[in-house]
């Protein structure tokens, strides 16, 4: 396949060689890739960049005719697409080691003499008179040779697909980004979108692990080799796209390809079809890529692919561009997403996706901030509705998941809705990161680490779960294991501040308390939980006095501004002020403020732990008393 794919690119080159303007670009729409797609395409196959291959498919070409003596050396410049003939006779000249002027006679001389049957010197070698019985052996050993070579190629993949990377029998998926050929720059949220939906759909076959479009959004327009891509992200596959219609009609182009030992396209295949039937585009698209690397689906799943509807194109369209803006992460782009939803909605209340991702949006947006009850009251009633139009939708089912844990403390409602998300998506990463934190209240380490891992094996480039992960190895005493997965976090981000968090905790087990307080003291200086978390280090520090400097920091900021008065209590107890801790601490529990529902995880609850008050907080929390040291909940 490779040969041919070589063979249409020459083609296409010399179909446009005296075409000045033709660039990597325009090849790369040719062939229905994307510009870093070719790349990468070429510098597997030919070893060179893409812009570098029309170059010399050029000089090669300009070589050929000036070899021939069709035309001076100028006209030949044009003739391949150099519009400055100087340009052309320095390229020409570095490339070849010679001059386009000089190549004409050089290549005269050699004519003259490969027409003599003279001794042809330097320039050739006599060649002997071969027996047909020597012929004969000579083919015998040539056969031979070329069996032993094949068998070392075969014995050296086999070496690299066992030693080269560590290729489970899992199968894994990564998508890359979506290349835009609709030659519209103003499509990119709907390309972004087909690459979301895809990863999707494929992460509701459990057979299958789904790289998150976190992690694979690293790859947009880089020169990386696929292999190298997938040792990066521990899959086997790679999916490549390309978005070539986006109007009234949608045509995809999609390419499978396996990496190990060697690369070798599965899959190309283009899909169009009327802009109704989009999902049914997507759809047909996972279900070729299940059969391509072999996967049974299960009866659940075919039932979960079979579900797919014509939508209405501009109802469709203002939901991607809400989820565009959404994934965003920033405050402005927050509130155009959750617009472009509404949006959605007002054109059609029946399509069940804008409700999901507007419950989802709404809920992660209140996950550990204090928002207007509207806001979640507006997440639940999106996600009852998308589920009640569609029962399966997954990311309704994490929406309230987050809001019955965090915001409601129905631990089983939560759970209930935990396992309808993850059932409906095993890849849904938002719904394992946090269904982590659920186990976590109840004692149940194993299946704490177990829906954090997963997380991080579907979004390996998420330093926020890397310094989840960590957290809840440090509460399980697992601290190499914590320390490890800290500083894992800070490569992928610089100072992320669980991070430093975590990494300061396990120096403070080892005693290394100035190491600790420089790590805690990177953490946001005007945020009240931070300064909270700092003044409980100082305390274990034996710092008194700077912990107490905290504390009355924020009695001076609480008398002009809200403080959540967990932390007030949190620090009140790490100080000593025991009866004031409680108090504090209490409040917030009534009110439900998070993360109150936490505080048996946080190193600074020691200090009041062996209080009889704080089972009695358990209690009103609802979770078991000493939660440490209970059976877990199963």
């Amino acid at each position: 396949m490779g040969d041919q794919f070589l063979t249409i690119i020459n083609q296409i080159i010399e179909d446009n060689i005296d075409n000045e303007k033709f660039s990597v670009v325009d090849l790369a729409k040719e062939v229905g890739l994307s510009r870093s797609m070719l790349h990468r395409k070429l510098k597997k196959l030919a070893g060179k960049s893409a812009s570098n291959y029309i170059t010399e498919i050029r000089l090669k070409h300009a070589k050929n005719l000036l070899e021939n003596d069709v035309a001076t050396v100028s006209e030949i410049a044009y003739r391949v697409g150099f519009k400055d003939p100087s340009y052309f006779n320095k390229v020409f000249k570095k490339y070849f080691n010679i001059s386009p002027g000089n190549i004409r006679k050089i290549f005269a001389v050699n004519q003259n003499y490969l027409s003599t049957d003279q001794n042809l010197g330097e320039l050739s070698v006599a060649k002997p008179e071969i027996s047909p019985s020597s012929k004969s052996k000579a083919y015998r050993l040539f056969v031979k040779a070329v069996l032993v070579l094949l068998l070392i190629v075969i014995a050296g993949g086999g070496v690299y697909y066992l030693f080269g990377v560590n290729r489970s029998l899992e199968k894994s998926v990564a998508v890359l980004p979506f290349a835009n050929l609709t030659g519209q720059p103003e499509n990119a949220y709907f390309v972004d979108g087909m690459h979301d939906a895809l990863i999707g759909e494929l992460g509701q076959i459990e057979s299958i692990r789904v790289i998150s479009r976190t992690s694979t959004l690293q790859y947009r327009d880089t020169d990386m080799l696929l292999k190298d891509i997938a040792k990066e992200l521990r899959v086997n596959t790679i999916i490549e796209g390309s978005v070539m219609g986006a109007g009234d009609s949608l045509k995809l182009l999609i390419q499978l390809i396996d990496v190990f030992p060697e690369e070798r396209h599965l899959l190309v295949n283009e899909y169009s079809d009327d802009m109704h039937n989009v999902l049914k585009i997507q759809t047909r698209v996972v279900k070729d890529i299940a059969q391509e690397i072999n996967i049974k689906l299960s009866k659940d799943e075919v039932q979960l692919l079979a579900k797919s509807h014509t939508v209405d194109p501009e109802t469709y369209k203002a939901y991607l561009k809400g989820m565009y803006y959404l994934n965003q992460g920033t405050e402005e782009s927050f509130g155009n997403g959750i617009r472009y939803l509404i949006k959605a909605i007002e054109n059609d209340p029946g399509d069940p996706l804008a409700y999901a991702g507007l419950a989802l949006g709404y809920a992660i947006k209140g996950h550990g901030m204090i928002v207007p009850e509207e806001s979640f009251r507006s997440a639940t009633a999106a996600a009852n509705r998308a589920l009640k139009i569609d029962p399966t939708q997954n990311e309704a089912y994490t929406a309230l998941a987050l809001l019955y844990l965090y915001q409601l403390w129905d631990w089983p409602m939560a759970h209930e809705a935990f396992e309808n998300a993850i059932a409906n998506n095993p890849n849904n990463e938002i719904a394992h990161a946090h269904y982590a934190y659920y186990y976590v209240l109840f004692g149940n380490s194993e299946k704490s680490i177990y829906h954090a891992r997963r997380s991080v094996e579907i979004n390996p480039f998420s330093a926020s779960y890397h310094s989840w992960l960590a957290w809840l190895y440090y509460y399980n005493k697992e601290y190499d294991k914590a320390e490890f997965s800290a500083r894992r976090s800070l490569e992928l981000k610089k100072d992320i501040c669980y991070g430093n968090l975590v990494l300061g905790w396990t120096y403070i087990q080892k005693k290394q308390y100035q190491q600790a307080i420089k790590l805690h003291e990177k953490l946001p200086k005007n945020d009240c939980y931070y300064k909270m978390l700092l003044g409980c280090t100082y305390v274990q520090a034996g710092n008194r006095e700077k912990a107490l400097a905290l504390w009355n920091e924020l009695q001076e900021y609480s008398e002009t501004n809200w403080v959540n008065p967990f932390y007030s209590g949190m620090l009140a107890g790490a100080l000593g002020f025991t009866d004031k801790a409680f108090e504090l601490i209490n409040e917030a529990c009534d009110k439900k403020y998070y993360p109150t529902l936490y505080i048996d995880i946080f190193p600074g609850a020691e200090f009041i732990r062996n209080d009889p008050r704080y089972n009695v907080l358990l209690q009103k929390i609802n979770l078991p008393y000493n939660s440490t040291l209970l059976t877990a909940q199963q």
